[in-house]
């Protein structure tokens, strides 16, 4: 599946970097870039993803307003910032996905195409914008979330999801049909209670937490 895209962009070096490796992608295709949000929003084809490194209050608000009239994108965040603040705020606002200043082409394409399929994409230390670190008293021995507990192919599932795999690709690394592995994920929201990929991450790091 094709994901289409637009950046918001006023000029910078380091997007430069970003437009080309999109341009370079089979599965991708850009739309433009754009000098604001609003310029996007008044197209007649919204693009399945938005990424910018703008993300401010202004573009926020402008985000939650756009909802309640077109299917609004999903919002990348590729930032130029290492901090932990603009992370909380940009995924607090709305944002689907976020990436530092060191994430290499690969990682940039495989957030694209997880955004685009209306999953979270975060990682590394960013992951704690989307669950501050807390005890996790669950070890990956016990295999349970609650009183509910996984199965095997349920943890194989959820430890590909946290590493940041679509589930065409965790499909194709357990020899599933992405049916399967679309049922699979369906099955560990209802047990943890979770309703993004950002979620089932941070169940999947309380696997692998000390005991």
């Amino acid at each position: 599946m094709t994901v289409t895209v637009g950046v918001v962009d006023d000029g910078s070096l380091a997007f430069r970097g970003v437009v080309e490796v999109l341009n370079g992608a089979p599965d991708v295709t850009l739309v433009g870039v754009f000098p604001s949000l609003g310029a996007v929003l008044t197209l007649e084809v919204v693009p399945d993803v938005l990424i910018t490194d703008r993300y401010c209050v202004d573009a926020a608000r402008q985000v939650r307003q756009a909802r309640q009239f077109v299917a609004c994108p999903g919002v990348l965040v590729v930032s130029g910032s290492a901090d932990l603040g603009p992370a909380q705020v940009a995924l607090s606002a709305g944002a689907l996905g976020y990436l530092g200043p060191y994430a290499s082409a690969d990682t940039l394409l495989r957030a694209v195409d997880t955004v685009g399929s209306g999953d979270c994409y975060v990682t590394g230390r960013y992951r704690e914008a989307v669950h501050p670190p807390r005890p996790v008293p669950a070890t990956r021995d016990d295999a349970t979330v609650g009183a509910r507990p996984l199965s095997e192919r349920e943890r194989d599932v959820l430890t590909l999801v946290a590493q940041g795999l679509t589930h065409k690709q965790i499909a194709s690394r357990l020899s599933l049909s992405k049916a399967t592995v679309d049922t699979y994920v369906h099955r560990l929201r209802q047990k943890t209670g979770m309703s993004n990929k950002a979620g089932l991450t941070r169940v999947a790091m309380g696997f692998d937490a000390p005991g």
